[in-house]
């Protein structure tokens, strides 16, 4: 038998056994946890989005001078074509919408 397999052979073992003790130990530790129910049943108050109505819409009435605009996650501006608006980021919250370029 040469060097390499027997090496081979060895390093095998070696691997299983690593591999047993792993899988012995986790179950040794997972029987420890405490048990945690799925779900909870007090609710949580529900957030409220402020009632800003569509974005798009704002600089029209009182805010019709207003070029650009935004509510903390999208922006928006009038040009050529009309209004214009970006997408929302991830897990964005919107304020009230505001001016930023009159």
């Amino acid at each position: 038998m040469s060097l390499r397999y027997r090496t081979a052979i060895v390093g095998w073992f070696a691997l299983a056994g690593l591999f047993s003790l792993a899988l012995d130990m986790g179950s040794a530790f997972a029987a420890d946890l405490p048990l945690i129910p799925r779900h909870s049943r007090t609710q949580h108050p529900a957030t409220s989005k402020p009632d800003t109505g569509r974005l798009e819409d704002f600089a029209k009435g009182s805010n019709a001078g207003c070029t650009a605009w935004t509510d903390g996650c999208r922006s928006c501006g009038k040009g050529p074509e009309g209004v214009f608006c970006s997408n929302v980021g991830i897990a964005c919250l919107p304020s009230q919408p505001h001016c930023s370029r009159p």
